[in-house]
């Protein structure tokens, strides 16, 4: 048997766990930490979720419609369901991460639908494509919100559109809506984009955005007042007609105006700036001379008898340029019998007007007591005789009394007076009025009636029927004696020419060479007359009725 050499011993090393694993093992992983970073990133990057609160849906439907902003989607509607209160929608949305840092406390959310209506005529283009979410905001980030309230109507302008937004107090709405243009110069400059009540409910206020560049035309001194298509007056100032825009027609207006002194102003351009809004264009020009809340410059002026027709707003007059205003008529009753009643009126005057280019109540004191002293005193006088409207009128009396402001008087300082010329009117129409009914308009009635019956009659009368034939036969005749008038003609003029022959053969001294000689001339202006007489006939007949 053969000897073996025993065997080496073989010593294995057991294989570390990388060297057990395969390569094709990383790849599903790979994919695996990929698609979860692709959902970790989508999830990220997905954009923050909203709830949007509308009266109703609109057309909006999950899944389809879409959040724009300038035209641009920027979101997508996610559901949409009832409120818990049962009367509302809330749509949930998803906007863009990009736009999520503007999504705050000033962001506004509209439905846009088809609109046409008496300002407007828009989103015709959602009636191919569908309704879909507008979204508004401000330039400057905000605190994120989750939550909004849509508006029910779109806004006219929005943040981005430059220019400049200013709040109007008005007494009333009026013809003034929503929608209703601004007019500079009568070109449009904007529109109102709200009116509302005021906190106390006392006043309506307008919110209105002027567009730039005509934003620089608004100064503090500017005034702004309502239009409409034709505006007319009639009144003590006389009758006016005005017409600023047709648009303005049918939805009313606002226009603002500027006096010469504002171009040294410097422009407001900011938000939030407050405005009076006044009736119409008159009341705006005169309170740019002064406000009529100034109470430093007003006086009373006491008056004996009726002052019907006198209103507050009635023109204060001084030489046909109006100077102040009537704000308050009254009636002071007397405590005891002893006691007379005081019927008066409050004047605001308008410094401005009077010359003082630098008014206080100083100035314009002194300046009233010089004109007083001169015999200035103020008067009740008719505005218009049609609607029995009064004014008050500053009248010079060199012949009055001397007289001084009252500055005892009670509310305010006290004016002289005279008395009005509403009687010397009155009667002088009483007076027409009484002439006119004197008149015998019986027998002046009767006269003419009696005219046109015998006018009739000679028109009817055998005589004037039979004036036609007549005159017929006339024209004949005329006509046959002008056809003879050429023969005539040449008969004067062959006797002309025999008298010139004869008087060849006489001596120039004898008395029949001078007879023959002036029977000469006759002749021959009487042939010169006939022959004028014929052209004349020639070229118009009737020169023999009418005689030209």
């Amino acid at each position: 048997m053969a000897n073996r050499a025993p065997a080496k011993p073989v010593i294995e090393r057991l294989r570390g766990i990388p060297s057990r694993v395969s390569l094709v093992w990383l790849l599903p992983l790979a994919a695996a930490l990929f698609a979860l970073f692709v959902l970790w990133r989508a999830y990220v990057d997905r954009g923050p979720l909203i709830e949007i609160m509308f009266e109703s849906a609109g057309g909006v439907e999950a899944g389809e419609t879409r959040i724009r902003r300038r035209d641009v989607n920027v979101g997508k509607v996610e559901a949409v369901r009832l409120a818990d209160d049962l009367n509302s929608v809330v749509v949930e949305a998803r906007l863009d991460p990009q736009v999520a840092p503007y999504i705050d406390t000033g962001t506004r959310f509209w439905i846009v639908n088809a609109r046409i209506n008496t300002t407007e005529i828009s989103g015709l283009s959602t009636l191919l494509s569908g309704a879909y979410i507008e979204v508004d905001w401000d330039d400057q980030p905000g605190e994120r919100r989750t939550e909004f309230v849509g508006l029910t109507e779109a806004p006219l302008t929005t943040r981005g559109l430059p220019g400049m937004r200013v709040t109007l107090d008005a007494e009333e709405a009026g013809y003034i809506y929503v929608g209703s243009p601004v007019f500079l110069r009568q070109m449009e400059v904007g529109r109102v984009e709200r009116r509302r009540l005021s906190e106390d409910g006392s006043q309506v206020l307008f919110d209105v955005f002027v567009s730039a560049p005509y934003h620089k035309f608004v100064f503090p001194e500017t005034r702004f007042y309502g239009v409409s298509g034709v505006e007319a007056s009639f009144g003590a100032q006389g009758a006016s007609v005005r017409v600023e825009s047709i648009a303005a027609l049918f939805t009313g207006g606002i226009a603002f105006e500027n006096s010469e002194t504002s171009a040294a102003s410097v422009p407001i351009l900011k938000d939030g700036t407050n405005f009076q809004l006044y009736g119409n264009r008159a009341e705006a020009l005169d309170s740019l001379f002064e406000s009529t809340e100034d109470n430093r410059y007003r006086y009373i002026a006491e008056f004996e008898g009726s002052v019907k027709g006198l209103r507050p707003g009635a023109p204060i007059e001084y030489q046909g340029l109006r100077v102040g205003s009537v704000v308050e008529v009254s009636v002071d009753l007397p405590d005891s019998e002893a006691e007379q009643q005081r019927v008066f009126a409050v004047l605001q005057f308008q410094p401005a007007r009077l010359g003082i280019a630098e008014p206080t109540p100083e100035i314009l004191q002194a300046t009233m007591a010089r004109f007083v002293e001169k015999g200035l005193r103020v008067q009740l006088a008719s505005g218009n005789l049609l609607t029995g409207s009064l004014l008050i009128k500053l009248v010079e009396k060199s012949d009055a009394p001397a007289a001084s402001i009252d500055l005892t008087a009670e509310p305010y300082a006290a004016l002289p007076t005279t008395p009005s010329n509403i009687e010397a009117v009155t009667a002088d129409v009483e007076t027409l009025i009484g002439n006119l009914a004197n008149l015998p308009l019986d027998s002046l009635l009767a006269a003419a009636t009696d005219l046109l019956r015998n006018t009739s009659d000679i028109v009817a009368s055998t005589e004037m029927k039979g004036l036609p034939a007549q005159l017929s036969a006339s024209l004949n005749s005329i006509n046959a004696a002008t056809n003879d008038l050429p023969t005539m003609m040449k008969a004067l003029t062959s006797a002309s020419q025999n008298a010139d022959d004869v008087l060849q053969g006489l001596s120039p001294d004898s008395e029949i060479y001078i007879e023959l000689a002036a029977a000469a001339r006759e002749l021959r202006v009487a042939a010169k007359s006939i022959a004028a007489f014929a052209e004349l006939l020639e070229e118009n007949p009737n020169a023999v009725i009418t005689g030209r």
